[in-house]
């Protein structure tokens, strides 16, 4: 598996798909930390996103 860092992109607080950037993948909670799979119905793929947002400067 290819385990790169990417940047997160965000709008409104929805996280975008790191691959096509096309599709909202999930809401952030208000705490900033999300560990799960999502899937992206317009690029076909399934992203493991670990989410701290507690960890960026």
């Amino acid at each position: 598996m290819d385990r790169r860092p990417d940047k997160m992109v965000t709008e409104d607080g929805y996280v975008l798909c790191p691959e096509c950037g096309q599709m909202k993948l999930l809401r952030l909670p208000p705490d900033g930390v999300a560990k799960c799979y999502a899937y992206c119905r317009h690029c076909k793929r399934e992203q493991q996103l670990d989410i701290d947002l507690s960890l960026s400067p």
